[in-house]
């Protein structure tokens, strides 16, 4: 879970590092996003005053800012400093470890200057000074460097954080200052902690109550998966069964000039009722102008006990725009036979294929049935 700057600021002061006071002469009003490039796009404004920080963030609330929409802004000190660097703790892969990468040169553009990166085994302060007198820092700024770091580190290691991140940590009259930071906490271990922060996806926004719904279907039953959906802006419902071909199929969707309502995925032979839940959900959205529940040939999915969910959700729900289906695998027949069925029984507009027919053909099936409505 990636947290907003100022929730990771409000992490950070909570183990003891500097961060910009919330009154001060000058101002910098910031967009609370998790976007790249927020100064680029108009998610950081400057003030001279605090009644003019404060019409800069009213304005700023309710835009884009590089496609995320601002819900929240931070108003804060525009601190004065001599000095940037950038730090960020990280797990490496290569090395099966947790490192610092440390340059001297912070702010933007930083990908492009040189770093210096060690492996931090344990929360030692030693080997972080010794890092940063290995690589030239200045003798007056060791302690106080050091200590931040520290403090950082001590954050990372007991947040269970996979990031934690300061651009720039900036040297203040007051000292080391961290003027913006993000973390991406370790959702996998939040039974360890008690935590208040909204439920988001990797957009950088909330779950939606149907997001939500959803990661409910798993969490409360754990035969096969049906948990992953995330919403999105189109009018196309989305039943994408398997992981393979899910995206595949996305981009066939959008080439033939369709706009997906939302990306789920299902497998593992989740039983019937898991795929009630999960059709029913994908069904409710409004203003859907159609659905593709797509899929292709299964080995270990029981075809007829995926579909018997899905039926029983359009027998529910009575869907009048266009359907089309395209699955195969063990007990496909039988599936198939009550696919029919249930569209004769409710006069659905519903296409049915297998595995005669690909996956993506059918993609622009759907298009044409929604462009003749």
């Amino acid at each position: 879970m990636k947290l907003y700057e100022h929730e990771t600021k409000e992490l950070l002061k909570s183990y003891g590092v500097r961060v910009p006071d919330k009154k001060g002469e000058r101002y910098v009003v910031k967009a609370q996003v998790l976007a790249k490039n927020r100064k680029k796009h108009g998610g950081i404004e400057f003030a001279d005053s605090l009644k003019d920080a404060e019409d800069k963030a009213s304005e700023m609330k309710g835009k884009e800012v590089n496609n995320h929409e601002v819900k929240d802004v931070l108003v804060e000190e525009r601190v004065k400093h001599s000095k940037e660097y950038y730090v960020s703790f990280v797990y490496d892969t290569d090395v099966r470890s947790p490192v610092i990468i440390f340059s001297k040169e912070g702010g933007t553009g930083v990908e492009n200057r040189e770093i210096h990166k060690t492996v931090l085994k344990d929360l030692e302060s030693w080997k972080l000074r010794q890092f940063l007198k290995e690589i030239g820092i200045c003798s007056e700024e060791l302690n106080p460097l050091t200590k931040t770091l520290y403090n950082m580190l001590k954050c990372f290691f007991e947040e269970d954080a996979r990031m934690l991140e300061a651009n720039p940590l900036a040297k203040t009259e007051k000292g080391f200052t961290v003027l913006d930071a993000s973390i991406d906490l370790d959702e996998d271990a939040a039974y360890r902690h008690e935590r208040n922060y909204a439920e988001r996806t990797g957009f950088g926004r909330e779950k939606t109550e149907r997001e939500k719904q959803v990661q409910k279907i798993d969490e409360e039953d754990h035969r096969g998966i049906a948990g992953k959906y995330t919403e999105l802006n189109g009018d196309i419902g989305m039943m994408l069964a398997g992981g393979g071909a899910s995206l595949t199929n996305m981009d066939a969707l959008i080439q033939y000039g369709g706009r997906p309502a939302n990306y789920m995925e299902y497998g593992g032979n989740p039983p019937t009722e898991k795929l009630y839940e999960l059709s029913k959900i994908v069904l409710s959205k409004p203003g859907l102008k159609g659905l593709w529940h797509v899929g292709g040939t299964a080995n270990n999915t029981d075809i007829y006990r995926t579909m018997k969910g899905f039926c029983q959700a359009l027998e529910e729900i009575k869907p009048k725009y266009p359907i089309v289906v395209r699955r195969d695998g063990p007990n496909a027949d039988k599936a198939f036979k009550l696919l029919e069925e249930t569209k004769e029984k409710h006069n659905l507009n519903m296409k049915l294929y297998r595995n005669d027919t690909t996956m993506t053909e059918t993609a622009k099936t759907l298009m044409e049935m929604i462009e003749n409505e």
